[in-house]
């Protein structure tokens, strides 16, 4: 068998999850982002405008367990790129995520909000939770509820002061408000670009990938390379 090498074509994709392996396909990437976050910080509201652009007033909202997930592309640079959108559903109030949340996940968008300082101080253990279920993922914090004001708000000092923290953790920091649906899109799409350029650079870094059978080295190949001149 001789070597294989991946070919720079625009339908054929690499994406890595922590683990190495080739994705081939023949549609546009797609981009696995899970939402963490405390209850009641409006995950399931970025959810739903993510979804279909809607807002459900929180007296209006139906009780629903369990995991929800939807698609939806985006044009990077000419390029179509998939970021496929998985919601908790409310099973973080009965302490029932399971390692199929995070197993997968090419990004976590760490919620919390703006006019509640408790959803934003237990963060960390958030990301502890990310590190160790999503290897690999990128973590970009979002704080949602940007329209509302409140005693217990949610600081730019401790916004400063938490980016400080997390060191190179964050890929990312956004301020949105699902309400008025301003910063949503804005935000998905620059993580989709965050999360193409990197699957790109990764690409063209092992471009040049060999694939050799059990028991063949480079060194063989080499030789009989040599043998056949």
């Amino acid at each position: 068998m001789g070597k294989l090498k991946m070919i720079a074509d625009p339908k054929l994709y690499y994406i890595e999850t922590g683990v190495l392996r080739l994705t081939m396909a023949t549609g546009p990437p797609n981009y696995k982002i899970i939402l963490c976050g405390e209850y009641g910080v409006g995950k399931s509201s970025i959810f739903r405008r993510f979804m279909n652009d809607t807002f459900t007033l929180e007296t209006s909202k139906k009780s629903t367990i369990g995991l929800d997930q939807s698609s939806r592309g985006f044009n990077i640079n000419g390029t179509d790129v998939k970021l496929t959108l998985w919601d908790t559903g409310g099973m973080e109030r009965m302490s029932f995520i399971g390692s199929s949340y995070y197993r997968g996940a090419h990004a976590a968008l760490l919620c919390y909000s703006v006019k509640n300082k408790e959803t934003f101080t237990i963060l960390s253990q958030y990301i502890l939770d990310i590190v160790m279920n999503a290897e690999g993922a990128k973590i970009f914090l979002c704080g949602n509820m940007a329209d509302c004001e409140g005693e217990n708000q949610v600081t730019d000092i401790d916004i400063e002061n938490f980016e400080r923290e997390c060191g190179d953790v964050l890929s990312g920091m956004y301020k949105i408000s699902c309400k008025d649906n301003s910063g949503v899109f804005d935000m998905f799409k620059d993580m989709a670009r965050v999360l193409h350029q990197e699957a790109l650079g990764k690409m063209t870094l092992r471009r040049e990938l060999n694939v050799i059978r059990p028991g063949e080295s480079p060194e063989n190949d080499e030789s009989q390379k040599k043998k056949c001149c």
